[in-house]
């Protein structure tokens, strides 16, 4: 499986939150590492999009679609903005 940055996820992050998101900070809610979306790590399988911290590789976002409604789980995530 192929690893994009977070720049790969722009275009869903604007359907999610309506607006431009890769430029904003988040920390990781596992090792605190801080920094920019489109600097994560980013995995699209069949199934989904997996977003992990690029610095100890924790999953911080998971979204996945199904019908006509995207479901977004940012768990991983201790703060955005």
């Amino acid at each position: 499986m192929d690893e994009l940055d977070g720049n790969a996820i722009g275009g869903l992050l604007h359907d999610v939150f309506g607006a431009e998101m890769t430029a904003v900070p988040v920390t990781c809610g596992s090792c605190g590492w801080h920094g920019a979306i489109a600097q994560l790590a980013v995995y699209r399988p069949g199934m989904g999009t997996v977003v992990r911290c690029c610095s100890c590789r924790a999953v911080l976002m998971v979204f996945v679609s199904k019908h006509a409604m995207r479901c977004a789980d940012l768990t991983g995530l201790a703060r955005v903005g």
